[in-house]
């Protein structure tokens, strides 16, 4: 698809799906990357002050509970990414 349809796509759309990815969101698993993060706010507000839907969808729960929890390499057993993960939406 062109750029000028995918702008005019977005010119019109009703609603916006944004999937941002764990190396997005954790700064490559160094932890939440918050300027990243509060510059996606910022343009989604700016979308939905165009009375535009927005869901955003991410990733990073399980990287960011290893930073949380001290752990430098990614676990395999399930116990152990789902403690992770609990920890990292908290």
């Amino acid at each position: 698809m062109h750029a000028a349809k995918k702008s005019s796509i977005l010119r019109t759309a009703r609603r916006v799906v944004v999937k941002v990815g764990s190396s997005l969101v954790t700064n490559e698993g160094r932890g939440l990357d918050e300027a990243a993060i509060g510059e996606w706010c910022r343009q989604m507000a700016h979308l939905v002050r165009q009375d535009c839907e927005v869901i955003m969808v991410s990733s990073g729960a399980i990287a960011e509970g290893m930073k949380r929890l001290g752990w430098s390499q990614r676990p395999h057993a399930i116990h152990e990414l789902q403690a992770a993960a609990a920890v990292g939406q908290m």
